[in-house]
């Protein structure tokens, strides 16, 4: 799929304003703090529900204002079918359009649009801490199956049950705790299986995109690090504990019991996927403390690119990649290879930059776009129709 037509109303910096992409894709150049990246955003919003660039729903509307809304009119390549999607966001929440008509139906609307995103904040997964990884992993399994969020919404329902239960310690504590631990326990197992799955699905595209780039290019490889495995020195224990849910659900148990003490003490939740880890390793070492910077932006991209080839074979469409100020910093080898992966998958890509498009065949496809600010407001020129506006916002 590639989206035609993309409006913004009150989003970020945005008042109004509407663009037309090239089924290529566009190059998006314009100084710091222009809104650049609040045109990726909000592509990535619609399409995950989610920024990559803030967790809270609010700083994505124009400060004052009762609503904010994000439309697209998307093409599916295969087909040759348009749909339009819109998100409106508002005091109480958000609320999804499909065609025109207001559904509660994530999947379906989803099913329409996808899109990844490699940012400068994507260094993290590899530079920072646990946090960092395990949301790269989380939204990607979304990225796959819609449903994988209200998993994710459960789990963290019975987390802050738990831990509200270990602060207050009010009466029939011990009984309600064992209750609450249970739940947490099954909600863990869910969490982490859709963990280690999606890791082997990546894994086995990050080998094929590296058959396909050069092995010169070298493999990135995704390794899980479940907590409540943390203790065990026995591999043969964990690969058994993956292979038969009862051991892994013994192993949870085991975990709550030997922290008892421990979480009463401190009041929280001390097992469990919220403190799980993944290793990144490239060419065969952990790319935290061996890998050079350039190797690490190559490793970062990769596992957004095995992402995209994912979801291109899992979803039947190509989503669009967002390249958000990062062309700039990569030295030659290495934008060869985006450029190489890009032409090779026919994806649509939206790349942001401060400087004006460079002269080079790699970009001939993209409608150029610059992003100014009038009056405090961005404002695009270039690929905009502003007369035909969608009747659903």
């Amino acid at each position: 799929m590639y989206i035609e037509r993309l409006v913004l109303r009150h989003f970020r910096n945005y008042k109004e304003a509407t663009l037309e992409f090239a089924p290529g894709g566009a190059y998006i150049s314009g100084a710091n703090g222009s809104g650049k990246t609040n045109i990726l955003e909000s592509i990535y919003y619609l399409a995950n529900h989610a920024s990559f660039r803030t967790t809270r729903r609010e700083e994505l509307q124009t400060w004052n204002v009762s609503q904010s809304a994000v439309y697209a009119r998307v093409m599916q390549r295969e087909t040759g079918r348009q749909s339009e999607l819109a998100i409106h966001l508002t005091p109480s929440g958000r609320r999804l359009f499909l065609n025109g008509k207001e559904t509660r139906d994530v999947r379906r609307f989803t099913s329409e649009i996808a899109a990844v995103a490699f940012h400068p904040g994507t260094m993290n997964v590899i530079k920072g801490g646990p946090a960092g990884r395990r949301y790269l992993v989380d939204r990607g399994i979304f990225s796959l199956q819609p449903e994988f969020g209200q998993r994710s919404q459960h789990f963290q329902r019975a987390l802050k049950q738990r831990n509200a239960l270990l602060r207050r310690k009010t009466s029939g504590y011990t009984a309600s705790l064992a209750t609450w631990t249970e739940h947490f326990i099954e909600a863990s197992i869910q969490l982490m299986l859709d963990r280690q799955a999606h890791v082997e699905r990546l894994n086995r595209a990050l080998k094929a995109l590296v058959e396909i780039l050069g092995k010169d290019v070298g493999l990135v490889l995704l390794q899980y690090q479940p907590a409540i495995f943390a203790k065990c020195d026995s591999s043969d224990e964990i690969l058994a504990a993956w292979e038969d849910e009862k051991r892994l659900r013994e192993r949870c148990f085991a975990e709550s019991q030997r922290l008892q003490q421990a979480e009463a003490a401190m009041g929280q939740t001390l097992f469990g996927p919220q403190r799980d880890d993944f290793t990144i390793r490239f060419r065969g070492r952990e790319s935290r403390g061996y890998a050079s910077q350039g190797e690490q932006r190559l490793a970062a991209f990769l596992l957004i690119a095995a992402l995209a080839i994912e979801i291109r074979q899992q979803r039947g469409h190509h989503p669009v990649i967002l390249l958000d100020d990062v062309i700039s910093e990569l030295d030659a080898r290495n934008r060869r290879v985006i450029f190489d992966f890009l032409k090779a998958h026919a994806f649509q890509v939206l790349i942001t930059d401060v400087e004006a498009r460079p002269q080079s065949h790699d970009l001939s496809a993209l409608t150029s776009l610059r992003v100014c600010q009038v009056g405090g407001w961005a404002d695009v020129q270039g690929g905009v129709d502003p007369d035909r506006t969608p009747h659903d916002l």
